[in-house]
Parts: structure tokens; C-alpha cells; sequence
């Protein structure tokens, strides 16, 4: 095909890159290993051949990547933006192969998945049946973290797709559901006798039950109105339970707390202002252009089962 009509721009979309992969590759291994010798040693090849790679490099950039002190190549200012670029360049590469492989195979051989504890589980229940059915042969493992737990899942590799309210920066997600949140307390709370509408004051001479944030930085804690009597649980199963035992007041997802609700064992706190709590539940997938089939199957059949699953009164 004629190139003749193509514009600059098409032009530069489509020009073969000056530096090819094995020399990127040689180049961060050169950096890791401090040396052309002993980055020779480690990729069984010869120092000159590095060399001449390196110099071919430097070449196809128009920049000076290393300047030699003594015997060690140290970067230049150019060569530590590179590095960087250079490691996201292996690392595209290396997912684009991995998914390829994925899709001549038929399906992963394992993957993640991690949801929020609010997340109802008859939704995913019914996603993971279907799951099942077609993909017999994918090992699934699945997480269920708080807050920011979520994204440390995604983030370490562990889990491909995710369901949460927040969506880490650099991953894409979309609504799945709508979570209702209610403030709730056994009916025989004294907050519920206080004869007025509750205000955050009185919350906070009340013990709080507050669910910890399972990331490692543990950035917040779910529910916390500032109350100095604070018993903090590892996620909502555990705050229901205390909560219906009457050792506090805390906030649940609705489609948890409304069965209970309803046979009267928790009841709603009417506080002042409070208004209606809610937050959309978002399907997050680490890496969208390089996941695989199994997980885009059980994205597919989380959306299926949010959509078609009727949810508790709301």
C-alpha cells in the first residue's frame, strides 16, 4: 500500500519504533545489574554485544542514557526517565502476550476476583453459579476486603476485577448496583427513647460499632461519628451481630440490616438531618485491555445478575 497520502499524523502513528524490546529489556537489566559485564553475565551473553545494543540505543533515542564511572554505567537524567518507560513498555508487552496465551488456551487458569463486605452476596452467588457452569476448568479465587482493601487486591495482582464504591486512579469501572445505607440500633438503645430526633451529639455519647478498613494503610473506618467509646470489627457480619445484641449503634448496608429490621430485632435511628445514605457499587477491572476471557465472562455475568436479581426494599 501506498504511503504517499498519508498525513504527518497517520505517518507517525504508524512508524516502526528505533529501539525494539530486547533492547529495552537489556537496558533495564543493565541498570539493575550495575554493569555492562554483569548484566552480561545474567542475560548469558557477551559485553560487547550489550554494549553494541546499548549503543544502537542511545543512537535510535538522540539521547545519552548512561554515563560510564569506572567500571559502572550510571544514568543519565534522560536515562532515568527511560528506565521508568522502558519497565512500562516490558510490562505492556509481557500482559499482551499473557492474555494472547490466555485466549489460544480458552480460558486463564486462575483467576481473582474481590468485593466489598457490602456487596450483596445472592448477587454474587448467582454470578459465580453461572460462572461455574461455563468455565469448569478456571481456578477462582475470591476476596471480600473493606474500603481500601479492595484496591490493594487490584493492585498487587491478586484479583482482576473488583466490586466497590471508590475506583482506583488508573483502572476504569462502571455502576453495577446502588447500595442503600442505614444508622441502626437495637430497639432498646437509649438513643431510641430520647423522645426528639437524634442528633450527631447525642451519637457520640453511645458506643459506636465501626468497621476497620482492611487495606494496609487503613485510610478510614466505616461509619465513625467521633464517639470516644469505639469497638472497631473486621467487617459488616460482625458489626450486624453486635448490633443485634445491643453493644452499640453503627452503619450497615440495607440489604443486610433489613431483615432484621423487619423482625425487630434493629431499628432504624431517626437522626437529625440524616437523610438518605447511598453509594453506587462499581465493577473495576484492574487492567481492562489485558483481561482475559474468564474474568470479562464473570464481569459479564456480575452485570447479568445485578440487573435481573431483585434487590431488598430499598
Amino acid at each position: 500500500m501506498s504511503t504517499a497520502n498519508l498525513s504527518p499524523i497517520n505517518a507517525a502513528k504508524t512508524s516502526v519504533p528505533k529501539v525494539s524490546l530486547e533492547q529495552w529489556s537489556m537496558f533495564i537489566t543493565v541498570v539493575e545489574a550495575g554493569s555492562f559485564q554483569a548484566a552480561a553475565d545474567k542475560l548469558l551473553k557477551s559485553q560487547s554485544s550489550i554494549s553494541y545494543a546499548m549503543q544502537k540505543m542511545q543512537q535510535g533515542l538522540g539521547v545519552n542514557v548512561f554515563e560510564h564511572k569506572g567500571r559502572r554505567a550510571e544514568l543519565t537524567a534522560a536515562g532515568q526517565l527511560m528506565l521508568q518507560r522502558a519497565k512500562d513498555l516490558i510490562h505492556a508487552a509481557s500482559a499482551a502476550e499473557k492474555v494472547a496465551f490466555e485466549f489460544s488456551a480458552g480460558w486463564e487458569p486462575q483467576i481473582g476476583i474481590v468485593v466489598n463486605d457490602m456487596f450483596p452476596e445472592y448477587i454474587l452467588h448467582t454470578a459465580l453459579k453461572e460462572f461455574g457452569e461455563q468455565c469448569p476448568q478456571t481456578r477462582l479465587e475470591i476476596y471480600v476486603e473493606v474500603l481500601s482493601g479492595v484496591d490493594d487486591k487490584l493492585r498487587s495482582g491478586e484479583a482482576q476485577i473488583a466490586i466497590n464504591h471508590m475506583i482506583p486512579s488508573g483502572m476504569v469501572g462502571e455502576p453495577i448496583i446502588e447500595t442503600e445505607f442505614v444508622r441502626v440500633a437495637h430497639p432498646d438503645h437509649p438513643l431510641h427513647h430520647i423522645g426528639r430526633a437524634i442528633f450527631h451529639s447525642d451519637m457520640k455519647l453511645h458506643r459506636q460499632i465501626v468497621i476497620r478498613d482492611s487495606g494496609s494503610y487503613r485510610r478510614e473506618n466505616r461509619g465513625f461519628l467521633g464517639s470516644d467509646q469505639r469497638w472497631t470489627v473486621p467487617n459488616m457480619r460482625e458489626a450486624f451481630e453486635l448490633l443485634k445484641l445491643g453493644f452499640g449503634s453503627g452503619v450497615l448496608a440495607r440489604s443486610i440490616a433489613q431483615p432484621a429490621i423487619d423482625a425487630g430485632e434493629l431499628k432504624e435511628l431517626d437522626i437529625d438531618g440524616g437523610g438518605r445514605m447511598s453509594s453506587n457499587m462499581n465493577l473495576i477491572f484492574a487492567d481492562k485491555a489485558n483481561t482475559g476471557p474468564a474474568a470479562l465472562l464473570l464481569a459479564k455475568l456480575l452485570k447479568q445478575a445485578a440487573k435481573q436479581t431483585s434487590l431488598p426494599r430499598q
